[in-house]
């Protein structure tokens, strides 16, 4: 059995070490966070195991495997299994029965991810799909980083639009301006009478349609 007690820090455990589950991973690790890797296959246990906290061969749809491997006492897991769904729903069925309190994991599909959260996972993610919205939504406009937390609100980093300059924070009304980057200097709480001006980066949080349009205004 696998004692997650030695870090303070809430340890993770993940299922499904292909490139997404190591990728999380590998930046847990380097964070600070203890992580047990668990996947089906041997090879792929055996590059992760220098790289994790701990890495182990089982078979994630088998209840008594995750058990051998106290992951029914893990805080965090994410599901990690992207080409086969249903290893990925079963996997799911088992840690959601386990009352994991914190339990993410990868979709392959719109269907995929409606039966995950049916299932009870509490975070469904498409990396697919949303890296291909964000790279869209930068490379439309002058948009430096975009960051979508639900369908209908979003946050971007980008330069003032020329029209706008000489504005106060508080004129600007179909957006708003949460932070403002000096040139040269670091972001900071926008307050609303701030006066936009050239060279400045802002954080804008709104609605997609009005942070687009934002984003292209001269």
């Amino acid at each position: 059995m696998v004692s997650f007690r030695r870090n303070p820090r809430p340890a993770v455990v993940i299922l499904g070490l292909g490139r997404f589950g190591m990728a999380v991973g590998e930046e847990l690790v380097r964070s600070g966070v203890e992580v047990l890797g668990i996947d089906s296959s041997e090879a792929r246990i055996n590059e992760a195991a220098p790289l994790l906290t701990y890495a182990a061969v089982a078979d994630t749809t088998n209840p008594e495997a995750l058990k051998q491997l106290s992951v029914h006492e893990a805080s965090r897991v994410v599901i990690a299994i992207g080409t086969d769904m249903g290893a990925s729903l079963l996997t799911a069925s088992n840690v959601v029965d386990f009352n994991v309190p914190s339990i993410w994991a990868k979709a392959m599909s719109p269907s995929h991810g409606k039966i995950l959260r049916q299932i009870g996972v509490h975070h469904v993610i498409r990396p697919e799909h949303d890296t291909g919205r964000r790279i869209a939504h930068l490379m439309n406009g002058r948009l430096q980083e975009y960051a979508e937390f639900d369908s209908d609100y979003a946050v971007v980093k980008v330069a003032p639009p020329v029209s706008l300059l000489g504005k106060k924070v508080s004129d600007i009304t179909h957006v708003q301006i949460i932070a403002i980057r000096p040139a040269g200097g670091q972001f900071r709480t926008a307050q609303p009478d701030d006066v936009l001006v050239a060279g400045e980066l802002v954080l804008a949080a709104g609605a997609p349609s009005d942070l687009e349009t934002f984003g292209t205004m001269d």
